[in-house]
């Protein structure tokens, strides 16, 4: 019996501090994509608004939707991000795989 209620605890517990870990987890991403935006990308995109530079600015992007109308998804972003639209050049041997998915993360929260 105390096993059982033993591991029920410690069931709840996780599954109660998932979403927090999760979150601080997300946290880190975004912060980290913020730091390769500004090393990369600031140049070219303004975030704090919709103004063009080299390249649209992204302001908005919570919202749903990327500068060209499609939906903003991470998906959406890694496939600019990996093969560069227009003017802006392909980072798919630039950055690793982590650092894109930072980048993404950052992406949607503008």
């Amino acid at each position: 019996m105390k096993l059982a209620s033993s591991f029920i605890l410690g069931l709840t517990c996780a599954i109660l501090f998932l979403p927090y870990s999760q979150a601080q987890s997300n946290q880190k991403d975004v912060a980290a994509g913020k730091d390769v935006f500004e090393a990369q990308c600031l140049t070219c995109h303004n975030t704090d608004s919709t103004d063009a530079k080299d390249g649209p600015g992204l302001k908005g992007v919570k919202n749903g939707k990327l500068p060209s109308g499609a939906k903003a998804t991470r998906d959406a972003i890694l496939e600019i991000i990996n093969k560069g639209r227009q003017a802006m050049p392909p980072f798919k041997e630039t950055l690793t795989d982590q650092e894109k998915e930072n980048v993404a993360a950052y992406v949607l929260t503008l």
